[in-house]
């Protein structure tokens, strides 16, 4: 990996904490929300399993992030290990994208509790979102 600049590193950490806070909350209330409803739809589990990992991943790269803004402070007291802080930026990122894309899935598939047409226009927008990011990512996948 390329030796990446502290304070770059330091403000993505602090951008990426903010958005995947938000978008985590936003997966742990889909999946709330999907639990409570009881449906036999296939699509129902398949809601619940891309919230839990939204939510679950999304987590990770906020506790990844928070740490690396810590340990990247200009005041820390102690050297910080670079292995330590390729790992923390690996797994923000990762958890980062996997959150994202599992949010999308999970909007994408949240279409089909109502019909088929509705299925068809969610998973389509959600395609398009999923093309999108991973085209217009700095990080690359």
């Amino acid at each position: 990996m390329t030796e990446l600049n502290p304070s770059y590193v330091l403000a993505v950490a602090e951008q990426l904490s903010f958005v995947s806070a938000f978008l985590g909350g936003i997966s742990a209330t889909l999946l709330v929300t999907i639990v409570v409803f009881t449906s036999e739809k296939k699509s129902v589990s398949w809601i619940v399993s891309s919230s839990a990992l939204a939510a679950c991943s999304l987590l990770v790269a906020v506790v990844a992030s928070w740490r690396l803004t810590i340990l990247l402070h200009p005041t820390m007291p102690i050297i910080v290990d670079q292995t330590l802080l390729k790992t923390l930026w690996a797994g923000m990122l990762s958890g980062y994208s996997l959150g994202f894309l599992s949010l999308l899935v999970s909007v994408g598939l949240s279409g089909w509790l109502r019909s088929r047409k509705t299925g068809l226009i969610t998973s389509i927008i959600a395609s398009i979102a999923v093309l999108f990011f991973i085209l217009a990512t700095p990080f690359g996948f």
